[in-house]
This record gives C-alpha cells, structure tokens and sequence, in this order.
C-alpha cells in the first residue's frame, strides 16, 4: 500500500457493468462518449432510474469495477453497518490486495436512505484527498449473487487499532507519539474540511506495515467516512458510534460537532497509556453513559508522562469549548516528543 499525498492513478478500468438484468447496475445506459487510454475505457453514465444516484454519478463518474475481476474473496469482519471482505483485485498491471466493504440491507426496499449513506463516504473521502492518513477508495462494485453493492478500498494488512494495542504498548513513548500525530494529521484534515467523524475510534482505524515505504512502515489511517458529516449539519438526538469513545454532551442528545471528534480521539490517547480500551470492564449501557456524563474518565496510568496526561486531560475536558482543536492537539504532540522519557 504506496500512498502519496494524492489520489495514485492506479490503471484501473472505469466502465458500468451492464451484465446484468432487473438490478440497479444494469438500468445505467453507456453513453456514446469514451475514451481509451492503454487498458483503460473511461465511460459517461447515463440514468439510474434512482434520483440519488443519478446526481452522484454525473458529479462524481464513479468508478465501477466488475466483480469478476476480484478472486480469493474472503470473509474479515462485520461492522455496524456493513461487512468487510479482502480479495485480490485483477488489474492489468498486476495484481492488488484491496478491502470490499458491503453495506447492510442495500436494497430496493430501502435504497435511498442506506444509498445516501453509502455514497457519502465516497463524497467525503473525495473532500480528504490530500491527507495520506484517510483510507485510500477505489471504486465500487456489486456481488452479482446477493445483489449487495460494495466500496472497494486499501487493505490495512495489520487490521485495527483495537487488535494491535498489546503491540503499541511495547513502543517507547516517542514511538507512541509518532502514531498518534499520524492519527491526528488525518483528523486535522477531516476537520480542516468542515467535516466531523462522528464515529471516531479505535475500530476505524487501521494499521498496515509497508516495507518499501522506509520512511512510513508502520501506516496509520482512519477510515468509515460513512457517517461523517458537514459542521454545519447540526441534528440533536442522533447518536452513534461506541459509547466510552462518545463525548458527553452528544450522549445527552446534543449535535456533534469538531470537538467530539477530539474527546474520542482523548480515548484513543488513553488506551496507547493502558494496552486496552477505555472502560473495557464495563456494560456498555446507560449506567455508563450516566457515569460519562457525570464526569467519569478512564484512570491515569501511573508513569505517564506529565505533558501527554495535560494533553489527553484537555481533550476529554467535560466542556467542548475548552478542548483542543484538532490543529492544537496536532502541534501538541508534536511539541511533546521533544520531552525525554
């Protein structure tokens, strides 16, 4: 997984896959206007008879890969809101290792509603382009059995942060730090947007070691963009997500906002301190939402560096307006692995 700063031009073929009959994918009509280059066919695509998608694909030209062009399909995960596959993408410069996300119940009966969320992560990965700390997407595709439409994206081959914390404790505090000011860049950038996670923790993001890149072996991203939304889209009562990484005030039915986002990613810097996620002892249930918004925090860990604590403390402050932003938080890192341990 070589990333730069932008969007690689990875050879793929842009085209619809008009194959089948009596599913969404075989109403697109191909229009007249294409283009060749190499292996390539880049097409224009006509209508959906599904006003969503219609208006996405004129603004977008989606990239449609057909599914015959995936082998080793193999099962990784279940999300709340879809499933994770790997498979080895055929392109004609060789072979890829890529993730296919599927969302849940995409289909006729409910297409519009789950069809908006399952393009807003392309829509928002599209406004992050330059950060090399979101998860890369390619495209989509569908599974021509179950009819199910997928996002085809980077594979992270070390899996999640959730499943490498007994690792990341074993790094030195510099080490530590150098992870989470990757994590923090690709937030400042979703931030810098006017966009919020809304689901930031350590399930969406993910780790991939990377031995060609000598400068970044151990890659860090944040993916899920699905439930991101504008910082102006403000909605009370709409909550999601896990609930010790969720800020109080969103637990007591107020809107996301940027500062949420920062008091997961508080939660984030406590587990690098603790090997474990925050309350993992816990029910997650309303005695622990109550407990939250009382001012409950995860307990410091002895030997923690004073500044990491004083920055951590200052993400999960209780008042959102007292946090830091995600450009403070990110030259507070920075600042403190100029400390000796």
């Amino acid at each position: 997984m070589v990333r730069s700063g932008y969007r690689n031009s990875d050879g793929s073929q842009l085209y619809s896959d008009l194959s089948g009959r009596g599913n969404l994918a075989s109403n697109f009509l191909l229009q007249g206007i294409k283009s060749k280059c190499g292996s390539e066919i880049v097409a224009v695509f006509g209508t959906s008879e599904n006003a969503i998608l219609d208006k996405f694909i004129e603004e977008k030209r989606l990239k449609w890969i057909p599914y015959n062009q995936f082998k080793n399909i193999e099962y990784i995960d279940k999300g709340g809101f879809g499933i994770i596959y790997k498979a080895f993408w055929l392109k004609s410069n060789g072979e890829k290792e890529v993730a296919l996300k599927c969302l849940n119940n995409l289909n006729e009966n409910n297409l519009n509603e789950n069809l908006d969320k399952f393009l807003n992560e392309w829509d928002c990965h599209e406004k992050c382009l330059s950060s090399i700390r979101i998860i890369d997407l390619h495209g989509f595709t569908k599974n021509p059995d179950t009819l199910n439409y997928m996002v085809v994206m980077d594979y992270a081959n070390k899996g999640n942060l959730r499943g490498n914390l007994t690792k990341i404790i074993e790094n030195n505090w510099n080490q530590r730090l150098f992870m989470l000011y990757k994590i923090i860049t690709g937030l400042r950038k979703i931030h810098e947007q006017n966009l919020i996670h809304c689901d930031f923790h350590d399930g969406n993001i993910l780790n991939h070691e990377n031995e060609e890149d000598e400068d970044d072996k151990n890659q860090v991203f944040i993916s899920d963009l699905g439930l991101c939304k504008a910082a102006n889209f403000l909605k009370e009562y709409d909550i999601y997500g896990v609930i010790p990484f969720i800020a109080p005030e969103v637990l007591r039915g107020k809107p996301y906002t940027p500062a949420s986002d920062i008091y997961s990613f508080s939660m984030i810097m406590w587990e690098f301190t603790s090997g474990v996620p925050p309350f993992n002892d816990r029910a997650h249930d309303f005695q622990l939402s109550v407990s939250i918004c009382k001012g409950e925090r995860p307990e410091i860990i002895e030997n923690t560096p004073q500044c990491y604590v004083d920055l951590m403390k200052k993400c999960w402050d209780e008042n959102p307006l007292e946090r830091l932003s995600a450009k403070e938080q990110h030259y507070g890192i920075y600042k403190c692995t100029n400390w000796k341990y």
